[in-house]
């Protein structure tokens, strides 16, 4: 009853924020529009490498053009909060297998709730919820395939657990990038000294179905262009862009410190010595893991909070990235634990394929914060898809708690949970931004991309652009 009601609460907040947050408010949402465009206006797919976001692998965009052909004759305001609705329902989902996954694993009532809570409101993941992308549709598809993992740790011979983990693992993969993360993890329940012809055969199965998904987009992408993963990042405008948010090298240093101005000015934009200024960032954002703790639990590239209120004195900010260090000790100490089965019982603990998961994800990031040093490189929302391991690992963290200490640290999370639906519900803490900021940067960005349809995007997904017709 308690997680039903938390569903409802979720999804009513996922609706109001879909129709009242400004239009293209997200991370490259311009790009994906455009994207979804080509293919809703033109019925094909992009070249990967035409326009800003035309590398992603195309599952997200093929899905939602089947709602943009259906939702544009109602107007800009249906056709965006339709096409919002994919990533809430994805996000939503994500938050009812995190529930079933901790229940089958043995974890409490109170703890799955709590947890679920977390994943449906914690920053990153509602801020998500209402934008136009594909990363939280690939999170779904790689919840899906870790709840058919865990279930084959248990049982790897099982056929239909191994076709659907291979299944949803290749639909991450073919939606975008990040799905590699779960696609490797996808081994653990297969590497075992008690080989015989059943699971070689589930393992085929898993495989197999994977393959039917990605071969398709992965192929083509070699083909028209040289290389599986095709990306933009060297490309203009996106380099151009990208060089500005650079403040020096990288650093080992980077992965090793988290200052806490990161806790106290959790945006890219907040400076201690006045108001934000262009081109002028937060030196602090230096810190990877404190830039990417900033995004899990804060507005850290001013999506959502408007620009003014990006300043001291403001305490939203400070008030959910302190709240949010008590959920994220308690799955540190969760993902420590996992690691530490992992390791005794030589891969045959429950959740391993969670653990490795994990680790691949984490070690993923490493690497690509290493050779791209802009602050836009390091964004909390590349972990989306690790949403449920860290589902999992805070409720293992949560159950070693003496009890006074659990039921403290599940009381302090919940709150955390629900300050941070407070503080981004449209209009409750902070107003709602006009869309215009938005829109005329992406109408200035399209102009180097010919053929990429961002102006179009944009203003077809503008509520203030009426009639509802393009301008070309």
């Amino acid at each position: 009853m308690a997680f039903a009601a938390l569903l409802v609460l979720a999804a009513v907040h996922y609706g109001w924020n879909a129709r009242e947050v400004a239009p293209l408010a997200a991370y490259d949402a311009g790009g994906h529009a455009a994207y979804v465009l080509t293919i809703a206006d033109e019925g094909r797919l992009p070249h990967p490498l035409e326009g800003w976001s035309t590398f992603h692998p195309p599952t997200y965009y093929l899905l939602a053009a089947g709602v943009w052909r259906a939702l544009e004759s109602e107007g800009p305001r249906a056709l965006m909060t339709g096409l919002r609705a994919i990533s809430a329902f994805a996000i939503l989902g994500c938050g009812v297998v995190a529930f079933v996954a901790l229940r089958l694993l043995g974890y409490s009532p109170a703890i799955a709730v709590v947890a679920a809570a977390l994943v449906f409101f914690t920053p990153v993941a509602q801020m998500a919820a209402v934008m136009i992308g594909n990363e939280p549709l690939a999170a779904f598809f790689a919840t899906l395939a870790l709840l058919s993992l865990v279930r084959l740790q248990a049982a790897p011979r099982a056929l239909g657990a191994a076709a659907l983990a291979g299944l949803c693992a290749g639909l991450a993969l073919a939606t975008k990038y990040t799905g590699l993360y779960v696609a490797l993890a996808c081994a653990v329940p297969f590497l075992r000294r008690d080989v015989d012809g059943r699971l070689v055969r589930s393992a085929a199965v898993c495989l197999a179905c994977g393959l039917l998904v990605v071969l398709p987009v992965y192929l083509r992408n070699l083909s028209v262009t040289g290389t599986l993963t095709p990306v933009t990042r060297t490309l203009e405008p996106m380099r151009g862009i990208e060089e500005a948010y650079v403040l020096r090298p990288r650093r080992v240093g980077d992965y090793l410190w988290v200052p806490v101005d990161c806790l106290l000015r959790p945006s890219i934009i907040h400076l201690p010595d006045g108001p934000p200024r262009s081109g002028v960032w937060n030196t602090s954002m230096q810190s990877v893991w404190g830039l990417t703790y900033a995004s899990l639990w804060y507005d850290a590239f001013t999506h959502r909070v408007p620009l003014r209120f990006h300043r001291d004195g403001v305490w939203a900010g400070p008030v959910l990235t302190l709240l949010g260090l008590v959920p994220t000790a308690v799955m540190l100490l969760g993902f420590g634990g996992g690691l530490v089965a992992l390791v005794r019982q030589r891969g045959r603990s429950p959740d391993a394929p969670v653990v490795v998961m994990a680790v691949i994800g984490l070690v993923a990031v490493t690497v690509i914060t290493w050779f791209a040093p802009a602050l836009v490189a390091v964004k909390g929302s590349y972990l989306l898809s690790l949403v449920l391991p860290a589902a999992v690992f805070f409720a293992r963290g949560a159950s070693v708690l003496p009890t006074s200490l659990r039921v403290g640290s599940l009381v302090v999370s919940a709150g955390a949970a629900a300050a941070a639906a407070l503080v981004f519900t449209t209009g409750v803490v902070f107003p709602a931004e006009s869309g215009s900021r938005f829109i005329r940067g992406w109408e200035v960005t399209g102009s180097y991309l010919p053929g990429a349809r961002i102006e179009d995007a944009a203003r077809l997904v503008d509520p203030m652009w009426l009639p509802n017709r393009r301008p070309r």
